[in-house]
């Protein structure tokens, strides 16, 4: 495998702390309430940037506590999404940057693009959105009505490094859509969601094989249950993958520990 300088450490669901370069990448910030990640915020050693796919209540939580910390670190969301988060975190508006698909911004030490999303699995009603979220006691009306957003808004974020390395963090359906979008971008890393994806395997080593991509490592395969119970299944995924792309490497993360890639 190719060494692209990049050190991973996944935190829990789609949070990950990215390091190239001396520069720390922070995706999706939910681990203190997570259910099966023995991690807290507290393990993210540094955040130059984050970036969010959505607002929902699975990738929020830990934002405010995060932004306090790391004062001044940019965070990247959808254009619809940001005023809500704002007032639901009291967060600083400056920190912010709403970010509509294809808007690319050069930080100097990385380029981070944002890619059109959808959450084509959600085919619920307003009021049974909420109806699911009035089960987590740490919801309140502001997040609750965050819900909707994040249903309908999502970003995918692709990194440009001056080295060249391209990193794709992903988290949708196999769309047609989804896949005309990702397989024009031939990242050397991606960071695919792996949860009720799995239960298209076929999908998910196509979807890889169209994207290019060298090195795949899962993710939000830890939400509803415990990370092992899916390990099988990650198991079947990557000898999918090899099967059509027998030069692609899939690589597991542990939580808090940091892998090179």
């Amino acid at each position: 495998m190719s060494s692209y300088g990049l050190k991973v450490k996944w935190l829990s669901v789609a949070c990950f702390e990215l390091v190239k370069d001396g520069k720390h990448i922070v995706t999706d910030p939910f681990v203190t309430l997570s259910d099966n990640s023995p991690c807290t915020w507290e393990d993210i050693e540094g955040c130059d940037l984050i970036t969010l796919s959505h607002v929902h209540w699975d990738h929020v939580p830990d934002i405010p506590a995060l932004m306090r910390k790391f004062p001044g670190a940019p965070l990247l969301t959808g254009e619809l999404s940001a005023l809500p988060l704002i007032e639901w975190g009291n967060l600083i508006p400056q920190d912010v940057w709403p970010m509509e698909s294809n808007l690319e911004l050069d930080f100097d030490w990385v380029k981070a693009k944002a890619l059109f999303g959808r959450h084509t699995a959600f085919g619920e009603t307003r009021v049974q959105l909420l109806s699911n979220l009035s089960r987590k006691p740490f919801c309140d009306k502001a997040m609750g009505d965050m819900q909707i957003l994040g249903t309908m808004e999502y970003r995918n974020f692709l990194f440009t490094f001056p080295d060249g390395t391209k990193i794709l963090i992903w988290g949708n359906d196999f769309t047609p859509v989804q896949i005309n979008i990702v397989k024009a971008l031939k990242p050397d890393i991606a960071f695919i969601q792996s949860t009720r994806q799995l239960n298209d395997l076929e999908g998910y080593a196509r979807f890889v094989h169209e994207s290019g991509a060298k090195v795949v490592i899962p993710h939000h395969m830890d939400l509803k249950k415990p990370y092992e119970e899916y390990k099988p299944l990650l198991k079947k995924a990557e000898e999918a993958i090899k099967e059509l792309s027998p030069e692609v490497e899939f690589v597991l993360p542990e939580y808090g520990k940091y892998v090179e890639v």
